[in-house]
């Protein structure tokens, strides 16, 4: 598969997994997930999901618990809406770079305070 295919069909895996996640698969602790990236595997077989939640207390390890149990109806579903051969294994993993780059903007804010 072309890199270009690859990326489309990453976009259209993270699209119905957000909507997935939204409508079907009913826990409180993923209400504040995010799915920041998909890197999917060259040949569609696996794909590595990066999320992350826009709650500053939420509970990494948690919501990673509740996603790998999940991760044989997530991808059922997909199946259903994927025009795939192959539907990929999902592997959840957090992704900390929104925290990260909250942390940047706000030391960036206080050097420009400090500055004026």
């Amino acid at each position: 598969m072309n890199e270009r295919r690859t990326e489309q069909i990453a976009n259209r895996i993270q699209m119905l997994i957000s909507e997935i996640l939204q409508r079907e698969v009913v826990d409180p602790r993923l209400n504040s997930l995010v799915i920041n990236r998909i890197e999917l595997a060259r040949d569609g077989s696996f794909a590595k999901i990066f999320v992350s939640s826009y709650m500053p207390d939420a509970d990494s390890v948690a919501i990673l618990k509740v996603l790998k149990k999940a991760s044989g109806f997530i991808r059922k579903n997909l199946a259903g809406k994927l025009d795939l051969r192959i539907v990929p294994t999902l592997r959840f993993q957090w992704d900390d770079s929104i925290k990260d780059g909250e942390e940047v903007l706000s030391t960036l804010r206080k050097l420009h305070v400090e500055d004026n």
